[in-house]
Parts: C-alpha cells; structure tokens; sequence
C-alpha cells in the first residue's frame, strides 16, 4: 500500500512539473491613505497604526516554495500603489487578467475597485474592511473576504460573555458614525447569544468642562447593574481610560481590555509561536523584534495566499495562468490557519471562515466559537452572517 502511494504521488507531481504555470498577485493599495487614528482622534494622541500587508504576502509566498516548486508554478508579485492625479480604472486596466488582487485600500475607493474589477472578470481580495455590506448587499461574486467581518468579531464576544456568565452588559460608545454602527452590530450579537443590555451610554468629544465631567469613567459607568463593560471607541479616543476607573469593580471588553482578534502574537498552541517567529525572521535583512506580529489585515493577507497554495491540488489541470477563483471557489479548498481549525470559503458570501481570539495585550484567553455553541452544518458559522440570514446567495 504505502509502494501505490508513493508512486502515485510521483506521478502526479511529474505532471504538473510539466505544466509551468504563472500565479499572478498583485496588491493595490494607498501610500498616502491615513494609516493612524492621529487625524481621527480627538486628543491627537496616536494608538493605532495601519501596516501595509506586503510583508506577509512575502511571508506566504516563503512558506510555498515547495508546492511551487512541486507543481511548477512560478509566483509573480507586483504591487500598484494608487495614483490620486490617474483614473482608478486605467491603473487597474494594468492588472494582468488571470491575477488575484488583494485591495487594500480606504473603503471607498475599495468599493469602487472591487466593483469594476468584478466586472473585468478579476478575482479580488478584502484583507482590511469588517463592513457587514461589503459582504451581504455588495455581493459581488468575485470579492473573497480573508478579514472575518464585524459581525464575527462581536459573535465572538458574545458567546464568551455568555460562556462566562456575564449576562448584565453596559455599552459605552463614541460619538461617531463608526462608533454607533458598530454599537448597533455589537447589539445583535449580544442579543443573538441572549445576553442583556444594561444601558448605552455615548461618550462626548468636548473640551466644555460639563462634558469633562460627563466623560468621567465613573459617571459614565454608574447608576447601573452590570457583569462587563464593553466599549466601543473606534478612534481609540476614550477607551483605554475605562479599565480599572469603572464604578463597579467589572472586567472591560470590546476595543480595549479582552478584545476579539483575528490573530494575535502570544497564542501558544497549533503552532503559531512558529508562524509568529516566521514572520519576525524569515527576511533576514528586515528582521522584526519579538513583540511584533501579524496584524489582522496581514494575517487575511497571508491567509489568502496560502488558502491558494495549500489547495492546488483541487485544480483538475494547471494552465499556463493560474485562475485563482478556480481554486477560492472549490468546495474542497482549505487551509491551516494555526487557530485549531481548518479555514474554508463560506460559499453564499465569499466570507474565510475561521476562529475568532479573545486576547488582551499580552495574552490569548479563549479561542470562539467556545464550547456548547453548536451549529447543524459547521460550528465556525456560528460567527457572522449565516446562510439562512444572508442576503448574499452567491451559491
């Protein structure tokens, strides 16, 4: 048996050696985007940075050497960085035609990217946006989604808040657009898992000494019966003044404190302290410290590389010109994302399943879905946008 094996494995790597092959990447992105929450932040203090993703598409491209090499594919990686002073669709009338694009751009020009794309026939990629929209009333049949969305994020949550006990639930949230979308969102999964909402209480961008006062995290969390405090501060403006200054003697989640991630530097199983040291070190003229990890948006960068590479053998036959969506769109594609479970394509959304982290800084504490939260086809659709209440029906 293991004889019929080997040479079976022999004779299908000899064939596809035969048919060289060109797997065409390209990412689009904006240099001159806002990167940080500086001009978004009301106290002009920067704690949030943007990193573009190239280094991971790198990382990727690294760790698939040998099923390149095995399947005589040869990877070709460009990188357009958007001019203002050009029509969009010029620069991305450029893109080779069988190329899979990862688009990490600002929302806008990202819809209107990933639009005239679709309809040139490219396959794109979303590794930075969270938008539920992008991934239900957009709809576009070509847009593959390696960031888990919104909605995922705060399932996650929610289940773990419901795993814990902690029931009673006070929202603080910022003023803006963001914050209160977000707050809506966070809203639904709550309700979904069956947790409760004490209050909502906004807090006020002002200077006027009323509002300072307000603002105080002791106002701002009393007069309440609560288990948790989450907050919603997508500016990163007022939320890490909440830790340790609430009324009650309660653990803080959502943007500061426990926080749903997709990946994080000290997760300790499944072997992702080696993928995190590959990731420091595998460009030995750049090396990164020990601190430093993948961002979500690099790890859905990564993730869609090797979602390819890891899956090449679902093709029937390797042309001249990889097609990416040939293999984002299989139903046997998959990939090991070193979070316990095998990542896959939702197919009536294009969405990455995947597990979702609750980590603080320096630690990860659960890994959702959590235990007991079950679902009838595949317990990771537990988090997001399941089928039934999709208003994508791409499959």
């Amino acid at each position: 048996m293991r004889l019929w094996i080997i040479i079976l494995l022999v004779v299908t790597s000899s064939t596809n050696l035969a048919m060289a092959a060109s797997l065409h990447l390209v990412i689009v992105t904006a240099s001159n985007a806002e990167v940080t929450n500086r001009g978004k932040s009301f106290a002009g203090i920067q704690t949030k940075i943007e990193r573009p993703v190239k280094r991971a598409v790198d990382l990727a491209l690294f760790e698939s050497e040998t099923s390149f090499k095995a399947f005589g594919i040869t990877p070709e990686l460009q990188v357009i960085d958007v001019d203002e002073k050009r029509p969009l669709n010029d620069q991305l009338n450029e893109i080779h035609s069988d190329a899979l694009v990862i688009l990490d751009l600002p929302k806008s020009v990202f819809i209107e990217a990933a639009t005239f794309l679709d309809k040139s026939g490219h396959t794109t990629v979303n590794v930075r946006h969270r938008d539920i929209d992008l991934r239900d009333s957009l709809c576009l049949p070509s847009l593959f989604h390696m960031i888990p969305s919104e909605r995922m994020y705060f399932d996650a949550l929610g289940q773990f808040l419901i795993y814990r006990g902690w029931r009673k639930v006070l929202v603080v949230h910022g003023p803006t657009d963001e914050d209160k979308s977000r707050t809506k969102i966070l809203e639904r999964s709550l309700k979904k898992f069956g947790a409760d909402i004490s209050d909502l209480r906004e807090f006020t961008l002002s200077h006027h000494p009323d509002d300072r006062d307000k603002n105080k995290p002791e106002f701002l969390t009393g007069g309440a019966s609560y288990d948790v405090v989450a907050v919603i501060d997508s500016s990163r403006d007022f939320g890490r003044y909440i830790q340790y200054s609430t009324r009650r003697a309660r653990p803080v989640v959502g943007d500061v404190g426990l926080t749903p991630v997709g990946w994080h530097r000290t997760l300790e199983r499944y072997g992702a302290p080696q993928l995190n040291e590959r990731y420091q070190l595998f460009d030995k003229e750049n090396p990164l410290p020990a601190t430093d990890a993948m961002s979500d948006e690099e790890f859905a960068a990564w993730s869609a590389i090797k979602l390819i590479t890891n899956s090449l053998a679902v093709v029937d036959s390797i042309s001249q010109n990889l097609d990416p969506q040939e293999i984002l769109a299989h139903p046997d594609t998959q990939v090991d994302l070193y979070k316990g479970t095998r990542g896959s394509i939702r197919p009536w959304n294009n969405q990455l399943r995947q597990p979702i982290l609750l980590a603080t800084g320096d630690a990860v504490v659960a890994v959702a879905p959590m235990p007991k939260f079950l679902h009838p086809k595949h317990y990771v659709d537990t988090l997001g946008l399941d089928e039934p209440e999709s208003r994508c029906k791409l499959k």
